[in-house]
Order: C-alpha cells, then structure tokens, then sequence
C-alpha cells in the first residue's frame, strides 16, 4: 500500500523482537528514552530529515535504553493519518482528582508513557528525559507510576512554573532540596 508505514508492513516481526529485547535483558533502574535515527536513503514518506543530528537522514524510532540498549521502542511519525484518528494513543490516566480523568499529552509525550508500559511493574526506575520530553502533565504521571524523572525543561514552555522561571535570573547556586 502506498504511504503505508514502514513498520507496519512487519507487524508480525516487530512485537516478537521487541519481546525478545525484554526477555533477554536484565534492566537496570537507571533509563532514558530518546529518539533513535536509523540510516536510510531511500524512498519513503516515512523519511525524515534533522540536519543537526549525527544521522540527519532516515527513520526515526523513540526507544527507552538502559546502558546503551534498546529495551523498547516505537516508531515515529506523527503526522501520519493512524496517529490522527487514535486520541487513545494521546491520553493518559491521570486520578488525582475523583473522578479519575484522562488528559491529553503530544504525541511524543505520550510515547514515553507507553514505552515504560513495558518496565516490570514490581520495580522502581529513575528515568531521564530531554527537553523534548518534558512537559508537566508527563511529569505528573510518571509521578503517579513511581517512576522518578530528572530532565531538561525548556525556558518559557507551555507549563514552566514562574518560580524556576525566577530562579533562572539568580546569580547563586542553590541548596540540594530548595525547591
């Protein structure tokens, strides 16, 4: 099928390797999740294009790591018409409030909720994110999944809290456990 994304067309290869990434590793409590490019030249609508990178041309995946391996991964394109008609795949449980609601994350947001479906439920992880990432509704979930988050927050995002904002002007370190 034209247009047809590339790793549908292995859909019965992809789940049993990804299982088998899990099977065979003993993860570690210390993970990332970031974005993985894989080399390609050909034709495709899947094809992107990030001049900054090391890989500035191929496919690109968002993969969760743990010392350098591959524990979990997705493949990413969002502008494409199955990420648009699947809200699902943008929400999120959030139960803080009675009743439970759902909200909604970006796309790339909410791949990093589903990429840590995959962690062991009876473990703790400390996960580290990028500014690509981070967004408070994230942060609040992962919260809620006990998973600690240390990352990079883009000055002015949409959710920046105005007392870090503040903080950026201060010329002084502060103290371990100010905030």
């Amino acid at each position: 099928m034209v247009g047809e994304s590339w790793w549908l067309k292995l859909g019965d290869v992809l789940p049993i390797l990804r299982q088998k990434c899990q099977e065979y590793w003993d993860i570690g409590s210390h993970l990332t999740v970031d974005e993985i490019m894989i080399s390609f030249d050909g034709r495709s609508i899947q094809k992107i294009t990030i001049p900054a990178k090391p890989i500035p041309v191929g496919l690109k995946l968002q993969g969760l790591g743990d010392k350098g391996y591959i524990y979990s991964w997705e493949a990413t394109r969002p502008k494409l018409a199955e990420f648009q008609q699947n809200i699902s795949k943008f929400s999120v449980l959030i139960p803080e409030i009675t009743p439970p609601v759902y909200t909604s994350l970006t796309a790339t947001q909410s791949m990093v909720a589903r990429l840590i479906e995959s962690l062991p439920k009876e473990r703790q992880f400390h996960l580290y994110l990028d500014n690509l990432f981070i967004y408070w509704r994230l942060c609040q979930y992962l919260k809620l999944q006990n998973i600690a988050l240390t990352g990079t927050y883009r000055k002015g995002a949409c959710g920046y809290p105005p007392r870090l904002l503040a903080l950026k002007g201060v010329p002084t370190s502060l103290n371990w456990g100010a905030l």
